[in-house]
């Protein structure tokens, strides 16, 4: 910042103000009239507009608009964080920057003043806001506005060629940059609170022994907040969005916000509220503030790591179905009422392991069991729409081949033969192949019964 000269500066002010005129409306249609008028000949015409474009012309020039811009119009703006017409578009409360004010630089409290780098706002006469855009310029990598809030040594003399005139024309902008926060002016039309300074004033409302407070619209950090909801639409986060379901690429993290409401300020004029309210055509975004709602599922979860879904976690879901199996393996034998006893209970754990598989089935997205370690034929049976994407024809081949289905049924009985034998540890090896098989064709019977019902041929 130290190589900044005063002449980077002035050349800086200079080039602002030939764009000004030359994106003047005014200044544009005079130099069309003038150029008309040269072609048609007509002298009269010529010596008109020629006239009008030297006054505009004039009105441009570096002397002249300078005074004008930092004697008269420099007071019909005030610039700041927080802007008074952001609660009411006609307040004529003052504004407050905060950035300015090197005594609340320690806080002890999180607040709308908390972040360090906020974009300086500016609200008045709209006849004015070309001073603040001005401000707004870049000599080298920092803007005028930052180099007068740090007397920079080159700001004064790139002001004007006359000294006295350029410290007016700084003091005056100074004035409307760091306001007068020691003597604020509230508004009838902002909302006030009257905070009480103690405890015993609250309870025996004691008068004239309270603080008002006057809150102000957080322009800066609105505006903050407005950028990085904007930025989701870039697109570098826009390809990451998409990347997301595609396989064998490098993955981005991205952002999304959910539940955003809009406030509008400023109706169909919101450079009436401010610069920075009118940039964003006056919506304000808001987070939601409700606090979250934890609802535990009933079902199981998966985890990316875990190989398989029949794990002790599944079986504590199918606890009622466990029990009923349990207590008929203790219970005297009967063989009726052991047949039955065992139809029972595995009615009741095919029932809630199908519901489980049927949740993961209707609630995941297609595509979900891309990024997790299960067994194949478990993604196969519980990602079937993965089969209708790009990209996944040896998935879906496999999965009409159905060879699958047979692996699912073995993990499935060996799923409830471990549990078995892990409960009756002394008993174990009464649980062999024959009732390896049977719980097999359980199994089998129950899925084909599942995926009919799903195809709509019950």
């Amino acid at each position: 910042m130290n190589n900044i000269s005063w002449q980077d500066i002035r050349k800086v002010i200079l080039d602002f103000l030939q764009q000004r005129l030359a994106n003047n409306s005014n200044y544009k249609t005079e130099t069309s009239k003038l150029e008309k008028a040269k072609e048609l000949g007509d002298q009269v015409a010529v010596n008109e507009a020629q006239q009008k474009v030297d006054e505009l012309t004039k009105r441009f020039e570096f002397e002249t608009w300078m005074e004008d811009a930092a004697t008269r119009r420099i007071s019909w703006i005030t610039i700041g964080t927080h802007l008074s017409k952001g609660i009411h578009s006609s307040s004529s409360g003052d504004n407050v920057n905060i950035a300015t004010q090197s005594k609340l630089s320690h806080q002890t409290v999180i607040s709308s003043a908390t972040p360090f780098l906020l974009e300086l706002d500016s609200s008045g006469n709209a006849a004015s806001l070309d001073i603040f855009s001005l401000f707004n310029q870049y000599v080298g990598k920092n803007k005028i506005l930052q180099l007068i809030i740090e007397n920079h040594p080159a700001v004064l003399p790139a002001l004007s060629d006359d000294k006295q005139k350029a410290l007016l024309y700084l003091a005056n902008f100074k004035k409307a940059i760091f306001g007068d926060f020691e003597h604020p002016k509230a508004s009838e039309l902002n909302k006030q609170i009257y905070w009480p300074n103690s405890q015993q004033t609250y309870l025996s409302q004691q008068d004239n022994n309270y603080r008002l407070l006057i809150p102000l619209h957080p322009s800066s950090l609105c505006h903050l907040v407005y950028q990085k909801v904007q930025s989701r639409f870039s697109e570098e986060n826009k390809n990451a969005r998409e990347l997301r379901r595609k396989k064998d690429v490098k993955h981005q993290p991205y952002f999304s916000f959910h539940d955003l409401a809009v406030v509008k300020l400023g109706g169909s004029n919101p450079q009436g509220v401010s610069q920075l309210t009118s940039s964003q055509g006056g919506r304000n975004f808001l987070l939601p503030s409700m606090p979250p709602i934890f609802q535990k599922s009933q079902f199981p979860s998966i985890s990316k790591q875990q190989e398989t879904i029949f794990n002790h976690t599944l079986q504590y879901f199918c606890r009622f179905g466990f029990k009923l199996l349990f207590d008929m393996v203790e219970s005297p034998k009967n063989i009726v009422e052991e047949r039955d006893d065992r139809k029972d209970a595995f009615a009741v754990i095919l029932s809630l392991l199908l519901k489980f598989a049927r949740h993961i089935q209707t609630t995941q997205p297609a595509g979900w069991s891309r990024d997790y370690s299960l067994n194949f034929h478990e993604k196969l049976w519980l990602d079937p729409q993965r089969t209708q994407l790009e990209n996944e024809d040896d998935f879906k081949k496999q999965y009409e081949q159905g060879d699958w289905q047979q692996s699912l049924e073995k993990t499935f009985a060996k799923w409830v033969q471990n549990a078995l034998k892990e409960k009756f540890k002394n008993i174990k090896q009464q649980f062999a192949d024959p009732e390896f098989s049977e719980w097999r064709r359980e199994f089998r019977s129950a899925v084909k019964a599942s995926q009919r019902k799903r195809e709509g041929i019950f």
